[in-house]
């Protein structure tokens, strides 16, 4: 899908990723995967890459410039197959461009919450795998949250979240789409990786349990910090769905 007239086509934006011969791409998991380019067709390539570092149904995020502009290309592996010990041989397919800065969620129906919660790291740049991350809920919708803490997120780290509302749980992995800094707290836009029926219920059971409090009822955080206390993890959800997923 491309977002807007201006913008270069999904077969221009790989042209341009392809014309020094090789082009490096963020990973949805995170690093930078560095891809040698063998063929281009249409909105499609192929080429070579770090075996260790690519596996087929990933997300990859390159960029381009077309005419002044700086454009995002999310490209999808089609097909990782081993070539070497070392080389996998992908192809690889442009599914969406943007222009740099301007993606945004736009959230239907949030909800102004400021909830406490936790995520656990499942993926990210600068939090250890499986670290707790506390913060605030800022707002809630059916597709994310706005989460503010004051831990390093960066875009495309993946979290477990974990909070409660009007003892409502909310429990599912999102992604982070998009940082920013606000007198010293990091506010991240994160989106559910798998938004399901399920999931678009229990957030719509959140806004009816919000609309029914009244405005002066107060919120007993500690009730609330306990509730979100994890005294045994194991193999949490966020384990299981990263194997299905793979």
């Amino acid at each position: 899908m491309v977002g807007g007239m201006n913008e270069p086509s999904l077969e221009r934006a790989v042209e341009l990723l392809s014309r020094t011969g090789s082009a490096e791409f963020e990973r949805d998991l995170g690093g930078v995967l560095t891809v040698a380019i063998s063929r281009v067709f249409g909105s499609q390539l192929t080429g070579t890459a770090d075996r260790m570092r690519v596996v087929g149904g990933m997300e990859l995020f390159g960029r381009v410039v077309a005419g002044g502009r700086r454009y995002r290309v999310t490209m999808v592996c089609e097909r990782a197959v081993l070539e070497t010990a070392y080389a996998a041989r992908i192809r690889l397919r442009a599914v969406e461009v943007a222009e740099e800065g301007a993606e945004t969620i736009v959230l239907a129906s949030r909800q102004t919450l400021r909830r406490p919660a936790r995520m656990t790291a499942i993926y990210c740049s600068d939090v250890v795998d499986g670290d707790v991350v506390d913060g605030t809920i800022v707002d809630l919708s059916r597709l994310g949250v706005r989460f503010q803490t004051t831990r390093m997120l960066r875009r495309g780290d993946r979290l477990f979240l974990r909070a409660r509302f009007f003892a409502e749980p909310l429990e599912t992995s999102v992604r982070v789409a998009s940082t920013r800094r606000v007198d010293g707290a990091v506010i991240a836009e994160c989106v559910f990786q798998v938004p399901t029926r399920e999931l678009a219920e229990t957030v719509e059971r959140i806004a009816g349990q919000r609309e029914s409090v009244p405005g002066g009822t107060p919120l007993d955080i500690a009730s609330v910090r306990r509730s979100l206390i994890v005294e045994h993890v194991d193999e949490a959800p966020w384990r299981r769905l990263l194997r299905r997923s793979g």
